[in-house]
């Protein structure tokens, strides 16, 4: 795989998880992305870690509505919040998305790593900062 490949595709796979967090489908994460192990309780599926974080996050929006009293969601992906992807010597790569509502940037920001295996296939790790 190319490093432009690469890119292309992680940007793909950027794209699919900030749309499925502003769709609120947040099971379905697990389908394209791992959730970093800080979200995972013992014995959680990806599936309900993700739950998990999207009740996590519906509630960090809902104090924020409440905080400023203006409504607060997840924009869909705009490749203008997406800092650079680079494939590592390593076939590593993090980079960081920063999300907006209604084109305001969040107070949080997502971290995702990725990492190429042997088989050219990409695997990616999901967590949120804040």
């Amino acid at each position: 795989m190319t490093e432009q490949e690469f890119e292309v595709n992680a940007e793909e796979i950027v794209k699919s998880i900030v749309n499925k967090i502003s769709e609120k489908k947040y099971a379905e994460l697990a389908l394209v992305t791992r959730i970093d192990s800080s979200w995972v309780k013992s014995g959680q599926t990806q599936e309900q870690a993700f739950s998990a974080f999207g009740e996590w996050l519906d509630e960090q929006l809902a104090i924020w509505e409440e905080d400023e009293e203006r409504k607060f969601v997840v924009d869909k992906f705009d490749i203008s919040c997406l800092d650079d992807i680079e494939l590592e010597e390593d076939n590593t790569s993090f980079t960081t998305y920063n999300p907006t509502s209604f084109g305001e940037e969040l107070d949080i920001w997502f971290e995702i790593k990725f990492c190429v295996d042997k088989n050219e296939q990409i695997t990616a790790t999901f967590n949120v900062n804040f």
